[in-house]
């Protein structure tokens, strides 16, 4: 199965909690298989490989609100993005 968007997935907001320890959000990330195996293997010997996301607060198509998600494949070396000063979760 190949993503149409690789290495990127979707939270989406939970609009049928049936109690209070429910997720507020769910989803999925699909990740492309070799991307993982270079991460595994960057990892070398570390307890824990990880995955750096970036997320952009959208709404679904029935206006609720979701976070889009893509993995971060900043290496060292190119230009730093620029950082917001405004609240992402402020309307």
């Amino acid at each position: 199965m190949s993503s149409q968007y690789p290495n990127s997935g979707a939270l989406f907001t939970s609009t049928n909690k049936r109690n209070d320890r429910a997720p507020d959000m769910f989803g999925n990330l699909e990740v492309e298989k070799d991307y993982l195996l270079a991460l595994i293997d960057k990892a070398a010997g570390a307890p824990f490989v990880t995955i750096k996301l970036d997320g952009w607060l959208k709404k679904d198509k029935n206006e609720n609100r979701m976070v889009s998600l893509k993995i971060n494949t900043f290496e060292k070396g190119a230009a730093p993005a620029q950082a917001s000063a405004k609240d992402p979760w402020d309307d």
